[in-house]
């Protein structure tokens, strides 16, 4: 009678305990499947803000690198063109003198009241019609060189001629076939170094009242040169023009004591280039969007999974009292026995 009843038991209880190990691993499979889909539906979005941020820093630095180039450029030209400036005493002018082959308008002009100053009628009655074209020339060719130059420029070119004798009209006729202008780049010019070291003897001598150029070596000329290249090349890339002109760059590095001795055009201009481009890609990388906190938490296992099982209370009651059940029979038993 006892295996009975033990048997009977058992057989109440296995389909419980069945039911319960079904409902749980049930459970347990949902959030695995949950977990997989959420997972394959956020993938695109985290490739897709991957790609849009990586296509936001690109485009960052090659914004910032091109901003960079234009004001070391920018930089540049300023001052060169200040020092031409303090040199000649003639501010760039947006109104150039033309090129007037008329003594009589050349006279004019010289005469007018805004030039006072720098030159009185007498003095310019005083000059030839010859002169006065001669000056007109080499006014051009120095615009050509550097920059335009206004009526006080040609003004104080022909004094430099035939006022103050510092420059040489014989030599300059003489070597005007020689055009810097010509060549499209520095280094062109140095295959022809012993003409342009003549060019600037003649047009811009050291002791000139004008527009004076320290004379150099050859070597150093070169080194100048080299230095001016890269600078050129960067600005005709950027503006599709190289200003001002070969001649008052020159002007500008004949006194920098490293240009002359051979240091690098491309130095300089690069690591501000450089150390912009790099500030602003990590400061883009910074601006970019960042993994959800609970991504991070999961990835790192600082919590447990979710697993979906939930406790069967009445599974628990019904075997206790079926427990007791089966032990009340066979104590009476016994009893009657």
């Amino acid at each position: 009678m006892k295996k009975t009843l033990f048997a009977l038991s058992l057989i109440m209880l296995f389909p419980i305990g069945a039911n319960a190990e079904t409902e749980s691993s049930t459970a347990d499979n949902a959030p695995a499947a949950a977990t997989e889909q959420t997972a394959s539906i956020e993938s695109p979005t985290v490739n897709s803000g991957t790609i849009e941020s990586s296509g936001t820093v690109n485009s960052t630095v090659a914004s910032a690198t091109d901003n960079s180039e234009v004001k070391d450029i920018q930089k540049a030209q300023d001052k060169t063109v200040d020092q031409i400036e303090k040199e000649t005493g003639v501010k760039k002018s947006n109104d150039p003198v033309g090129n007037v082959q008329d003594p009589d308008k050349i006279r004019e002009m010289l005469k007018d009241d805004s030039m006072k100053n720098i030159i009185s009628p007498n003095e310019v009655d005083g000059y030839t019609n010859q002169q006065l074209l001669n000056a007109m020339t080499l006014c051009q060719r120095v615009s050509a060189d550097t920059y335009g130059l206004d009526v006080s420029g040609y003004a104080r070119i022909l004094q430099a001629l035939y006022k103050d004798n510092s420059l040489s009209w014989d030599k300059i006729q003489n070597i005007l076939n020689y055009n810097p202008s010509n060549y499209t780049n520095a280094l062109e010019m140095i295959d022809q170094i012993d003409s342009l070291q003549a060019y600037l003897a003649a047009l811009y001598p050291s002791n000139s009242s004008f527009m004076p150029i320290r004379q150099m070596s050859n070597q150093e000329l070169t080194n100048v040169l080299k230095y001016i290249s890269p600078i050129q090349e960067k600005m005709i890339g950027t503006e599709g023009d190289f200003f001002p002109g070969i001649i008052a760059w020159i002007s500008r590095y004949a006194e920098k004591d490293d240009v002359r001795n051979g240091v690098t055009g491309s130095t300089t201009t690069e690591t501000s280039t450089t150390e912009e481009s790099t500030s602003t890609t990590q400061s883009a990388e910074n601006k970019a969007p960042a993994k959800n906190d609970d991504n991070k938490k999961d990835d790192k296992g600082g919590f447990l999974p979710k697993t979906g099982e939930e406790r069967r209370t009445w599974l628990t009651v019904a075997g206790v009292i079926i427990l007791a059940l089966i032990a009340f029979i066979m104590i009476r038993r016994n009893r009657k026995r």
